[in-house]
This record gives C-alpha cells, structure tokens and sequence, in this order.
C-alpha cells in the first residue's frame, strides 16, 4: 500500500475517543533554600519547597530538567544528581560525581544517558540514569559549563577561567562525536563564556559573558554541522543563561543592578537584536533566567526578588508568582506525543503529526521532538502508528525523546 493510501486511511478509521490531559506546571529550583517549587500556571497556584535538594546541606543547585514525571537537578555543592518522582513529590535516586567535581550542567542524548559537566575536573560524564553509574568521563578544556546536544553530537562550552589563579584564559566551545566519546573540533568564542543553546536550524549560540569590568557581553554563533563560526555581535554588559523560545527569539538573563534585573534577545534567524545592555528588558532584580513558554510568554527568574515574573516578548507584565528563597532555574512540564502543545493526548495529535510529516502541514511544532513517540530518534509513520495504539488501543504510553531532534 502507497504510503498516501496508508495515511488517508488511518485518518478514516480513527474516531475521537480517549483524551489524556495534563496542567501547565512550572518547576522553580530556589538556591537559598535549597528547594523545588511548583507553579500551576493552569491555575495559578503557587506551592513552595515541595522538595530539598541535596543529600546533605549547602548543595548549591543549578539547574532542573523535567523529564515526563521526573525531575533532574544539578546540585553543584554536595556533587550530585539529583532524581525526583513529580508524581509523589519525592527524591529517587542521588547520583554522586564525586568528591570536589562541581557538576555544572546537564544535556540528554536519550532516556539513558545525560551528559554532565564536571567545572572543577575540566570534564564531562556521561551518566546511565537508569542504573545511576557513571560509564564514561570524558576530558575537556578549563572549566567546561554549558553543554548541549545537537546531531548525535555534544557541544560543551568551556569558560577557560582558572580557579587557582583566577585568570581568564580563552573559551573554546569543545565538539564531541556521542558514537564513541572523541573530540572532533575546537571552536575559539568569547571571553568567559559559559552558557548555549541549540536553535531550530542546529546552530549553537554561545554567550560570552566577558570579565564583569571592561570586557562585555557577546554572543558567537556556530553551525552545528560545519563548526564555523557564522556570526558574532556585542550585546553588552554581564550575560549569562540562553534559552531560545518557539517564535525564534534568544532570551539571555543579564543580572541587572539598581532595582531592575535585565534580558537581552534577538531574533536567531536574522541575527537583529531587540534588546541589549543598551535597552533591555526589564523584570525583577538580579535576573538568573529567562525561559520562554511554548506559547511565547517568558518566565523570569528573580534571585534578588524571590519572584518569577510572566512577561510576553515586548516586556509586557503578565503575571508575578512569589516563590521559594533565592531561585536560578526553572523548567516545565510536558506530556510526550503532546505534538500540538494543548496539554492533551488525542486525535488532534495524530493529526497534527500526519500533516506536519506527510501533507505539509504547519512547520512550526512547539517541541517538534515530542513527535518522536516511540524514543527511537526519527520521525515516520512507526510514531504515528505507535500514538494511534496508544491512544485507541491501550498499548504503550509516548516515551520520552531526545530534546535534540529537530
């Protein structure tokens, strides 16, 4: 049967029938107290310290990834990782790095297997979040920080800063093949750079944070594929974390001073900046993160001010949520085979899914690897098949793809 024959009739024989839904939660991870909170954005509710973070005191976390149910957090100071039931609300499973490693951030390659950078032993782990072992450490330049995943690859941003003299030496943006671990290129970006992100076409853009005295901001962007870097601008003053939304926009926390934090962004696709250390955006006092919603609203994330503020992409308020005591990070939830982003498991997403792969349908997928169902890193017609069973025929739930894929 012709593949078109085979699309039109799926699209016969299925009928509306069960639904799966979820609310739109937020998970703040809070410094200070050492806590996960929860944002029901559905509802409005706040619920603060649902979980401590860290085996012990003083852990100093950095970063949370929501997986599905699960939670991973980044806890810098007691050298773990930390993996938490969202469903119950309770801690799984510790990951120790070992002893003075300062794990810094993570990337997913699969449901298996995340990449953590370890700043202070100039190294990356690949850890087995199944089995919670360590299966690999791979070296790499002065204090690697930010890392993503792009192409079966890892791109992982080292600052070059050396924390027994504390001199800033130059950053290098270290690429590795994931098929075997090996080093394939060294990439010179900007002073102090320590954050990145992968946008929708697989360039990587680096943000250089500077010296916080004379040397600013910038950003360096390089192709996923070829490794060259393709642009670089100032944007100015301190910046650091980058998340890129679905409307293609680059929002970088900038700290900020007085009594505003600040965001920078630009549009990934031309490379024309909105918003500088000239004119940014501004939100609570020393602005830690900005990450963008599905539907293009931005949450900050407010150190000094205890707050997460809701603004869309102009700076328009939207919404203030008071949260737990010193949050860096924040991330949210999802449902997998969700393809459409309404929060809900049913034909619209089945739809969705045959348009947009087979009848040239909408390009713009909120999470386009949430369409990869069945976790086996493609999209074609075994998805599709493998949501319809679900869905219609009690088979087995989406899986959790690689957030890489695009």
């Amino acid at each position: 049967m012709k593949m078109k024959t085979f699309i039109t009739c799926l699209m016969i024989i299925i009928l509306p029938i069960c639904i799966y839904s979820a609310d739109k939660i937020a998970y703040v991870l809070n410094s200070l107290s050492e806590t996960v909170s929860k944002i029901n954005i559905t509802t409005g509710v706040v619920t603060n310290n649902i979980v401590t973070i860290g085996s012990d005191v003083f852990s100093y976390p950095n970063q949370i990834v929501v997986r599905d149910s699960l939670a991973y957090v980044i806890a810098s100071g007691t050298d773990e990782l930390q993996i938490i039931n969202l469903k119950s609300e309770t801690t799984i499973k510790y990951i120790n790095t070992g002893p003075f490693s300062n794990p810094y951030w993570m990337a997913f390659y699969d449901s298996q297997y995340v990449y953590v950078t370890l700043m202070l032993k100039n190294k990356v782990a690949k850890i087995d979040v199944l089995s919670g072992l360590i299966v690999d450490e791979i070296a790499t330049g002065v204090s690697p920080a930010g890392i993503v995943i792009y192409d079966h690859k890892a791109f992982v941003v080292c600052s070059g800063f050396d924390f027994d003299t504390y001199a800033f030496n130059p950053s290098k943006l270290y690429i590795y093949d994931l098929s075997d671990n090996s080093l394939l290129d060294e990439v010179v970006v900007g002073l102090n750079s320590q954050y990145a992100a992968v946008d929708f076409s697989g360039n990587i853009h680096v943000v250089a944070t500077g010296n916080y005295f004379d040397i600013n901001g910038e950003v360096y962007i390089v192709n996923g594929d070829s490794h060259e870097v393709i642009n670089s601008f100032p944007v100015g003053g301190s910046p650091g974390q980058i998340n890129i939304g679905p409307d293609n926009v680059a929002y970088i926390a900038a700290a900020g001073w007085s009594l505003t934090g600040h965001i920078y962004s630009y549009n990934t696709v031309t490379g024309e900046v909105y918003h500088n250390s000239i004119n940014p955006l501004e939100v609570g006092l020393n602005c830690m993160a900005a990450v963008p919603f599905q539907d293009s609203t931005l949450f900050s994330v407010s150190f000094s001010t205890d707050f997460i503020n809701v603004i869309d992409s102009a700076g328009v308020g939207q919404a203030n949520y008071a949260i737990g005591d010193g949050p860096v990070h924040l991330d949210f939830n999802y449902m997998p085979g969700d393809i459409n982003g309404d929060f809900a498991l049913n034909i619209s997403d089945v739809v969705y899914l045959i348009n947009w792969k087979y009848k040239n349908g909408p390009q713009t997928i909120t999470a386009r690897w949430r369409a990869d169902v069945n976790a086996d890193l493609n999209y074609n017609i075994n998805d599709i098949v493998y949501l319809i069973n679900f869905i219609y025929k009690g088979g087995r739930a989406p899986k959790i793809g690689s957030t890489w894929l695009y």
